[in-house]
Order: structure tokens, then sequence, then C-alpha cells
């Protein structure tokens, strides 16, 4: 089942993403391709705000141009860059609040067909706001928006929420929190 590089070409770098196309030995002996996008991974947050109110963050994704609701997240900044200060790091830039209360809840591949990224979920409970919180990103343009875990499931089957890493973290929220 392993499938071993034979060459490996970078077509593109960016500021944080880099794009191969490799030639890979099959199993059986044949060769075949595969493209790669490498990514420095990231993490997500779901909040939770002291009077419970779950903390969504509204934004234009230009890739599949429209607006979407998700929980906090972003890409590390740098290579071993741990989740959670990461996610922390996030929370504030992109809300304004932070907690003194996480907990991961587990990484995983959002893309595993053509892109080696892993992304980290953590729940962050009690969170305020900061009176002088982090500035966010001079790209980002982020509208706040709170939920009620009564309407999560309403959320979801409407199908609003498209974003995986934040249909992932509230249907943990719900079975298991």
């Amino acid at each position: 089942m392993i499938e071993k590089t034979k060459s490996s070409k970078k077509i593109y770098e960016g500021n944080f993403l880099s794009f191969y196309e490799d030639e890979v030995f099959l199993p059986n002996g044949n060769t075949s391709q595969r493209v790669v996008l490498k990514h420095p991974g990231g993490a997500s947050i779901l909040a939770i705000t002291k009077d419970h109110q779950i903390i969504l963050t509204k934004q234009y994704r230009y890739p599949i141009q429209k607006i979407s609701l998700e929980i906090p997240a972003g890409k590390k900044d740098y290579l071993g860059e741990d989740g959670l200060t990461c996610a922390k790091r996030e929370l504030e830039e992109e809300t304004g609040y932070v907690s003194n209360h996480y907990k991961k809840i587990f990484s995983f591949h959002p893309a595993v067909g053509f892109c080696d990224e892993v992304l980290d979920i953590f729940i962050a409970y009690d969170c305020e706001r900061k009176e002088i919180p982090a500035s966010p990103d001079e790209d980002e343009f982020i509208e706040i928006e709170y939920i009620e875990r009564n309407q999560i499931s309403n959320l979801l089957s409407s199908g609003l929420i498209t974003d995986g890493k934040t249909i992932i973290a509230l249907q943990y929220y719900l079975m298991n929190e």
C-alpha cells in the first residue's frame, strides 16, 4: 500500500504554501503522478464565553467566493509552533477574547488527497473579552457572531456552515460536552 517518491518538482512557493508535482512508485511497481500542497499546519479553537455562548467568526473566503461562518483559526507562524500557542493567538486576534482554560480535542488532516496540513482543534472555556486585544492581520476583515448550544443542530443541518473544522468542532461539542 505504500507509495515511494521517485522524483519531486517544486512548482510554486508562496509565503506559506509550496506546491509540488511528484512521481511515485506504486505498490505494483508502476509509477503515477501526485500533486502535493505543503502547509505549515494550523490550529483552531471552539471558544465558549462565561455565559456559555459560542463565538464564531464571519469572513469572506475568496476561494469559495462566499462569507463563511467559522470557529477562529489560523496557520502556524513558524515550523514547530505549538498548536495551543497558535490557537490562543488566533482567538485573541480574530475575536478579542482570551481564556485560561483550554482542552485539546484532536488533530486531523483536512485534505489528505492533496495537502499535508495538520490542524489542531481546541476548546477554550470561560472566554473573556480582553481590554486591549492583539490586532487582527491587516488582510482580515472579521465579524463576530455568538450562538447558543441549542442553535448548533439547526445551523449544521441548514447548510449555513460548510467549513470542515467548524462542523467537526461543533459536532464534538454536541456529543461530548
